[in-house]
């Protein structure tokens, strides 16, 4: 178990953590958004890596994939309110430390998160476009207004989320404008992580016919063929899932349309 009074990051007050930003070399730092990629997507701060989270039990994953980009850097953890970077910060001291004992790297984390950080730089600092809360408010925003979302539709400007606008997929937030989704025949959308599935894994097949869902299998098949190794096995069984789903639909579809059998005399 990790411990969070001994491994966690150094914490650094809003003035401490934006007078490292301006002062360490780009080469040398790492800024890392700890929240969810549909968080991130409306604002961050600048040169910030996103993790391509749905949710955070998927930070460990990021981190055995560029620990070795990590090793030696500077690295510098934020969130929405400095809670999620405690966790964050001890597991990537605990994995340095795994890799070789005498590591030095720093580790860094923003006290209080982007909250707090806003309120001390009202015209955003280093900070770009929205923070997103989880309350009534949904959003907090920097003085400059400055829009980093796009709509995933059409790449305009957009940085509203809407509880309808989900991946079909993982069911994560979407960002699609207004008018693309009043334009959207179906209401289907994609994540960046699940984009290539567009155009053939659908929430709702039974809207299909039997030709279409004959399509969608052919494809669904040579997407699953394609998912190898033990840590595509949620990927796989999505998948498997859906596929499942469709050729259930075409099986229905064709004893629909079977005429019916003769009665004996």
């Amino acid at each position: 178990l990790l411990d969070f009074r001994s491994e966690t990051g150094i914490h650094l007050s809003p003035a401490e953590f934006h007078s490292r930003l301006s002062t360490t070399s780009p080469d040398e730092l790492r800024i890392i958004d700890v929240r969810n990629t549909f968080e991130y997507e409306v604002g961050h701060m600048a040169h910030a890596i996103d993790p391509g989270m749905t949710h955070t039990a998927q930070w460990s994953k990021f981190i055995n994939s560029n620990l070795d980009d990590l090793k030696g850097r500077t690295c510098m953890l934020y969130c929405t309110g400095g809670i999620r970077c405690e966790k964050a910060s001890a597991y990537l001291r605990r994995k340095l430390k795994d890799a070789n004992a005498d590591d030095d790297t720093p580790v860094f984390q923003l006290e209080g998160g982007i909250h707090r950080y806003l309120e001390a730089y009202p015209d955003g600092g280093k900070f770009q476009g929205a923070n997103f809360v989880f309350d009534k408010r949904r959003q907090m925003r920097s003085g400059d207004g400055t829009v980093v979302g796009r709509c995933s539709e059409c790449s305009s400007p957009w940085d509203q989320h809407h509880g309808g606008r989900v991946c079909c997929v993982c069911r994560s937030l979407v960002l699609v404008c207004d008018s693309c989704d009043a334009a959207s025949q179906h209401g289907e959308y994609y994540c960046a992580e699940h984009k290539e599935l567009q155009g053939f894994y659908y929430h709702f097949v039974d809207r299909f016919s039997t030709e279409e869902l004959q399509r969608q299998e052919e494809a669904l098949q040579g997407s699953l063929a394609k998912e190898l190794g033990a840590h595509r096995k949620n990927r796989r069984n999505t998948l498997r899932k859906k596929l499942g789903q469709v050729q259930q639909r075409i099986l229905d579809l064709r004893i629909c349309k079977s005429p019916p059998e003769e009665m004996p005399r």
